[in-house]
Formats: C-alpha cells, sequence, structure tokens
C-alpha cells in the first residue's frame, strides 16, 4: 500500500502519540490525560477522531486549546476504521518517532522519557516493545500481563494469531514506517497481528524489553472489532485473505519455513471454523 509522511506540526516535537478514536470520551479522557503527565515533554499528541457524536471534538478542541501539543483530526474520507485513522496520524505528525496508543489504554509516567531515551541512543534501531499490564477499571485490579515476551520465533507467533505485544507496545522510527506501509488500510480486523508479522518478515533492527511502561484495559466486549471475526461472517474473509497476504510475503523474505506455514494454515482453520459456525446458527 503506498504510504507518503508530510510534515504539518506546528511545533517540532520529539516523539507524536497517535489516538485514534470513536465515541470513547470518557475513557480518551484518562487516555490523554496519562500523556500528560509524562515525565518527558517534548511530544505531540494527535487524536483522530473516526467520526464520533459524543462531544470528543468539543473536548479534544478544549485541550488543543489550552495545550498545544494536543492535536484533534477528523477522518473526512469514506473509509474508516483505526488503521485509516492512524495512517492519518503519522501523515499529519510532526516527529521522527512514533507512539500508537489507543483510546482506552494508558502510558505510565515515564514511558516516553524511557522509549526516547533508547531510540535516540541507538539510532540504527527501527522500533523497540515494552511490555503492557492488564487492567480493568483502574490501573493494579488485574495481575495480568498482556504477554510474558519469552525467548522464542516471535514471526512464527504472530503467524500463529498469538499477538505477542499490543499496538501500544513499540515506539516506532517514522522512516521504517513509511518503508513497511504502515498500517492495511483493507484490514478490518487482524490490523496488529498484520502489521507486525509484516514488520518481522522486513528484517528490522528491534529491541524487546521486559519492562512495563503502560496498562491495556481489558474488557470482555463482543461487540469489539478485534472479536467480530469469531461470530460476523463480514469478517471470515478477512483471515482468509490475511493468510494469503503474509504466506506471499514469506518466500520473497527469505522466511518461508515449514513451521511458518503451518502457523499460517491455522488462520485457514480458524476462516473454515467460523464458516461452520455460521451455518450452524
Amino acid at each position: 500500500i503506498p504510504f507518503f509522511i508530510t510534515s504539518k506540526s506546528r511545533m517540532n516535537p520529539v516523539v507524536t502519540i497517535i489516538t485514534p478514536t470513536k465515541n470513547r470520551l470518557n475513557l480518551l479522557c484518562q487516555t490523554m490525560d496519562s500523556v500528560r503527565q509524562q515525565t518527558f515533554n517534548s511530544w505531540e499528541h494527535i487524536v483522530v477522531d473516526d467520526g464520533s457524536e459524543d462531544g470528543t471534538a468539543e473536548e479534544v478542541s478544549r485541550r488543543g486549546t489550552a495545550d498545544r501539543r494536543i492535536r484533534y483530526i477528523k477522518r473526512t474520507n469514506e473509509t474508516a476504521g483505526s488503521s485509516v485513522c492512524r495512517n492519518l496520524g503519522v501523515r499529519e505528525s510532526g516527529s521522527d518517532l512514533i507512539i500508537f496508543l489507543d483510546s482506552d489504554d494508558l502510558l505510565r509516567p515515564q514511558c516516553l522519557e524511557r522509549r526516547v531515551e533508547i531510540m535516540q541512543r541507538n539510532s540504527d534501531l527501527d522500533f523497540c516493545v515494552f511490555r503492557a499490564a492488564l487492567f480493568s477499571r483502574s490501573v493494579g485490579d488485574l495481575t495480568r500481563l498482556w504477554h510474558p515476551l519469552n525467548p522464542g520465533d516471535d514471526l512464527l507467533r504472530f503467524l500463529a494469531h498469538e499477538v505477542i505485544w499490543d499496538v501500544s507496545g513499540p515506539i516506532w522510527r517514522r522512516s521504517f514506517l513509511e518503508k513497511i506501509g504502515c498500517f492495511d488500510e483493507t484490514r478490518r480486523c487482524l490490523q496488529d497481528m498484520e502489521i507486525h508479522a509484516r514488520t518481522l518478515m522486513a528484517h528490522p533492527k528491534c529491541l524487546c524489553f521486559r519492562d512495563i511502561d503502560h496498562d491495556v484495559r481489558y474488557v470482555d466486549d463482543s461487540q469489539k472489532i478485534s472479536n467480530c471475526y469469531w461470530y460476523d461472517t463480514t469478517y471470515f474473509e478477512v483471515l482468509e485473505n490475511v493468510r494469503a497476504k503474509l504466506f506471499d510475503s514469506l518466500t520473497p523474505n527469505g522466511l518461508n519455513t515449514w513451521s511458518r506455514r503451518r502457523a499460517l494454515l491455522g488462520l485457514s482453520f480458524m476462516a473454515a471454523e467460523s464458516w461452520v459456525r455460521a451455518e450452524r446458527v
């Protein structure tokens, strides 16, 4: 997918945080508060609105008037979705470092300071990843991590649909996002798995840290887009298309091993099971 970067920032921030959102004002305010509480100050926070009707525009604009580091952007093209909003945010960003922060996730106070310091100290890194803790209503009310990040074949895990880090976990160098094409806007689910698998196929220079520097809200919600492919027939083909796309990317990158092909086959079985389930309903 062609992906072009333009810088339209009013300042010169070191890092840009990009948050796609739609009708989540209460949660979004908590997310924005976690950015403002950072010990590192040279940031911009771009909130990309995917069509909210709950006062998001007014609240984010109000905050942006008080703090010029906060920017509100409304998606105006016909294609909707978090991937579209994230790509729009990158195009509008004014920094060389990018973090995608979902509108219900929270950064811990020293998150930006630590991530930026590592990327600046290691100029050859394409990205680095930090771990997340899970919470339900308030930070600390759950004792689970997003993933233990044990040693192993990270690409194999993503191909097997084991998303070992969340979308808010990496800090990216913008030039690398441009190189890989950023998010695939044609996918309405599995975006996180797809971009991270595609990222690892590009032979990146990256580091994974065991430090926990952000918190991901765990919500058992069957209406979440990320869960729709379990029961909504409009998403079943996405499973097959993602598998085909990733499979076609393995050979040119010299990564077509038996275990990785077998892992991708699991997505085909998942799609088949979904279709069978739908026929039984």
